[in-house]
């Protein structure tokens, strides 16, 4: 990742933490439970999510395992994670500060290595996922979960347009298509895998990226969501709700591993 959009992340997610971690808040704790459950992790797994924002996967996933580590590159972010894991008292996770695409740990050190809602904000998505796999055990599983883009192009480049417009450190949705040659190239098995048609509130969801609507760019995703109602030009299956837009993101879960050796 270079430095400008290294800064590009750190500062989108410095000034989101607060509304990201508590106003408008992604997954429900059900939601969270549910990704853990898909995990399948076990009591005796060394645990590590990748771009863990205010750790809200790590600190469910720790009661279920040995020691849970959560891994961002926004000091901010981690600094919410610790605060929520000093309410809850869990002994069992840390979080620190580190790069996806560099981890800071050796070779097969993880049984459990998680990524979740962070590729669309790699340039080089192919690079973490390669480190994830390093530092997995050979016996360990990935857990990658991230909102997908559409297979159409002309959907592909709308729907990435007005995702960059409220997040200016979106890269891109990867397609499913996209997803399946990664994990092909890095010659992993997919174990599971599921496509969740997730529904979310447009107001809530412009809240996680630090938009209201006083701001320009709220205003220019709206309009853009709107007009893309009739026919669903960009993907997201938009639905008028009040004030509101419900819209809704296809969320691709894949638990992988290494091939089994015959």
């Amino acid at each position: 990742m270079s430095k400008k959009h290294k800064a590009a992340v750190q500062r989108q997610f410095t000034k989101t933490a607060e509304a990201f971690s508590k106003l408008a808040v992604r997954d429900t704790p059900e939601l969270v439970a549910e990704k853990v459950e898909w995990a399948r992790p076990q009591a005796t797994d060394l645990a590590l999510d990748v771009a863990c924002g205010p750790g809200a996967f790590v600190l469910a996933l720790a009661p279920r395992v040995r020691f849970a580590h959560g891994l961002d590159l926004t000091e901010e972010m981690l600094r919410q994670a610790r605060g929520f894991q000093q309410e809850r008292q869990i002994p069992n996770a840390c979080f620190l500060r580190g790069e996806a695409e560099q981890l800071p740990f050796p070779d097969t050190a993880f049984d459990l290595v998680t990524c979740q809602f962070s590729f669309h904000h790699m340039p080089r998505p192919e690079l973490a996922l390669k480190e994830m796999f390093r530092v997995m055990k050979p016996e360990g599983r990935i857990l990658v979960i991230d909102s997908l883009g559409p297979e159409s192009d002309e959907k592909f480049d709308l729907h990435n347009r007005m995702e960059n417009l409220r997040d200016p450190s979106h890269v891109f949705s990867l397609r499913l298509t996209t997803f399946l040659r990664l994990f092909a190239e890095q010659r992993l098995d997919i174990l599971r895998q599921s496509i969740k048609r997730r529904p979310r509130s447009f107001h809530h969801w412009m809240l996680r990226g630090g938009l209201e609507p006083k701001h320009k760019r709220y205003r220019e995703t709206r309009q853009l969501l709107e007009e893309s109602i009739a026919g669903d030009r960009a993907g997201f299956s938009p639905q008028p709700q009040g004030d509101d837009i419900l819209l809704v993101h296809h969320e691709g879960m894949f638990l992988l591993a290494r091939p089994e050796v015959p």
